[in-house]
């Protein structure tokens, strides 16, 4: 009996991920390497149920998945917290039709490296001519199953040439990509193309140190106004490469505000015109995001850290209200007289900040606001507090943006507020020709 047991197991264990991938009933418990049900689990997700997209890779998968169950230790030695061997593994069985050898006559792989594992698969079913290491990176790159440099694996392994690849900018030099093909097998397709530029240039070790790291090392749509900028740096004599990434971040925000002109022009400017220009723009952010999270931000623009915090500060606005325009009144309390501002917020950290100020959820209301249903305003003073002006929240207002109503007047802790009994806000809905 416990012989019978034994058995059932062991041909589980052999035969189990190309079961689950046509859609056959498995039991975890049987399986005892649980290395192996961990990628069983992940592969269950993926295949659970019909689907347009998994269903045509149902075959294909299994035909990979019993090769590489049985010929190497990829499933039972390395764990999916190690190396996720699933989803590459269906990666690679989505381009199938590119596949020149068949996955069963695969002789296997010996060590438990899944680099290696995977650089000998994948030779063994796309490369017709040696492809440089390095673009096994391809298969890594998560998001859609289909993937600009999975088709430059397949294109190379063919025996294509790289100038030729689709997508492949025309402002990187042929003598960049011939220096990229040597690129150590760590980098990713991108940073080895960066690589290239870099050494064909001339630059120094600290610049391609910095370029590598920077968040425009996967930017290829807009390679034109790269090249210009590797070019300037690399001629500078005197350009310290630690202010690389204050200036690759800021063309970054200016090209993802659809504005590659501007770009352009500002990598024009002379090296010093053009990091006075950087330093004016991260500060200005700087003071924007302190004004709703005070004390909570580093100050050192030059670091990348706080740069990218700032990065999803800046991306988080959205489009005034319609004829919105800054409104003040000045009001007596005493012998102090208090100017009193009413702000419109279009930044998500200024609903976290007006959220916390106020005690109240209108943090929520971003998605809102950036689908242009509503536009929330804070009505505020300044009060000197040791030397400073700070600003001090008093009510939220939401407008509906399609007929220009004042749905809510919140006040701190939630509290309903009456916007007709307050003369400072009828004044400001007549002057915003907006309805009660």
């Amino acid at each position: 009996m416990s012989h019978h047991r034994h058995s059932e197991e062991s041909r589980l264990s052999v035969s189990i991920t190309p079961a689950i991938a046509v859609g056959g009933p498995w039991t975890a418990r049987l399986i005892p390497n649980n290395n192996l049900r961990q990628h069983c689990h992940l592969l269950a997700r993926t295949f659970r149920g019909p689907h347009p997209l998994t269903d045509p890779l149902r075959d294909p998968c299994a035909r990979l998945l019993e090769a590489v169950e049985g010929k190497c230790a990829l499933l039972t030695a390395i764990h999916p917290s190690g190396f996720q061997a699933i989803p590459v593994l269906i990666r690679i069985a989505a381009y199938s039709r590119r596949w020149i050898r068949e996955p069963e006559t695969w002789a296997g792989e010996t060590s438990n490296n899944p680099r290696e594992i995977l650089h000998g698969l994948l030779r063994h079913l796309f490369a017709a001519w040696e492809v440089p290491p390095f673009f096994d990176n391809a298969w890594l790159v998560k998001g859609d199953l289909h993937d600009l440099e999975r088709d430059w694996y397949c294109h190379l392994a063919s025996g294509g040439s790289l100038r030729n690849v689709q997508g492949m900018p025309p402002s990187i030099t042929s003598r960049a990509l011939h220096l990229a093909m040597n690129a150590p097998a760590e980098l990713t397709i991108r940073q080895a193309l960066r690589r290239g530029q870099i050494h064909a240039l001339g630059g120094s070790p600290a610049l391609l140190t910095e370029v590598l790291s920077s968040r425009m090392v996967d930017d290829l749509s807009n390679d034109a106004v790269w090249s210009r900028l590797f070019e300037k740096l690399a001629a500078a004599g005197n350009f310290n490469p630690k202010h690389f990434g204050l200036i690759a971040d800021t063309l970054l925000e200016v090209i993802r505000k659809d504005d590659c002109h501007r770009a352009e022009v500002l990598v024009g400017l002379p090296l010093k015109e053009l990091l006075s220009h950087c330093r004016r723009f991260w500060n200005s952010i700087l003071r924007l995001a302190r004004i709703g999270q005070p004390g909570g931000l580093r100050s050192d623009i030059h670091c990348p850290h706080l740069r990218y915090d700032l990065h999803h500060i800046n991306a988080g606005q959205w489009a005034r209200l319609p004829r919105s325009r800054p409104f003040e009144s000045m009001r007596v309390e005493g012998k102090e007289t208090l100017r009193c501002r009413i702000e419109e917020l279009t930044h998500q950290w200024q609903l976290v900040a007006e959220s916390r100020a106020m005690k109240h959820c209108v943090d929520t209301y971003g998605r809102s606001c950036k689908l242009g249903r509503c536009s929330i305003f804070s009505v505020r003073t300044e009060e000197m507090v040791a030397g400073k002006l700070i600003p001090t929240s008093h009510l939220t207002i939401e407008v509906d943006r399609r007929s220009r109503r004042i749905i809510q007047v919140r006040g701190r802790r939630n509290q309903h507020v009456f916007a007709q009994r307050i003369p400072l806000l009828r004044k400001w809905a007549a002057e915003m020709e907006l309805n009660f």
